[in-house]
């Protein structure tokens, strides 16, 4: 049996000696820029790598570009909220928070006006503008028929007094 364990030991080693993972630094370089850099955890390059930054907000592409020789990419630091993307390959994608520039980032109006009960918008699509005025139709509809009916009855009740 101790031998049988030993063997599948050797079978599976040479597997682990080859399984790697990626690595993402983001370094700020204190000039309103930062410091995008791949890697395995082997010491190998991510050259050619995609590197994405991507706005959290709205999940617009701010940049794309695929890492050079030297693994390393610098940007400018984007004012909204982002996260860096590294997509080494099949089973190989890294996201992280971007930093903030040094002034934060820029808030969305939207964002910072909290909603109240009074904001609420009424849909306009036509399918409800169409509902509604049917709606009113048939409501003055069953009124008139209604009053009609009632003056027809009270006109019965007259001749047989």
């Amino acid at each position: 049996m101790k031998i049988k364990l030993n063997i599948m030991i050797l079978m599976l080693l040479p597997l682990s000696l080859y399984s790697h993972s990626l690595l993402l630094n983001i370094m700020d370089n204190e000039d309103g820029s930062i410091m995008i850099s791949g890697g395995f955890n082997t010491g190998e390059s991510a050259a050619g790598a995609m590197v994405r930054v991507k706005a959290t907000s709205s999940d617009e592409i701010l940049y794309e570009k695929r890492l050079g020789s030297e693994g390393e990419v610098s940007i400018k630091i984007p004012k909204i909220p982002y996260q860096v993307i590294l997509d080494g390959g099949k089973g190989h994608t890294i996201v992280k928070d971007g930093i903030p520039p040094k002034e934060g980032f820029i808030k969305k109006e939207k964002e910072e006006k909290k909603k109240a009960r009074s904001d609420a918008k009424i849909s306009t699509s036509n399918a409800v503008i169409v509902s509604i005025i049917i709606a009113f139709i048939l409501l003055f509809a069953t009124i008139f028929m209604s009053a009609r009916n009632t003056n027809k009855l009270m006109q019965e009740i007259k001749k047989k007094q």
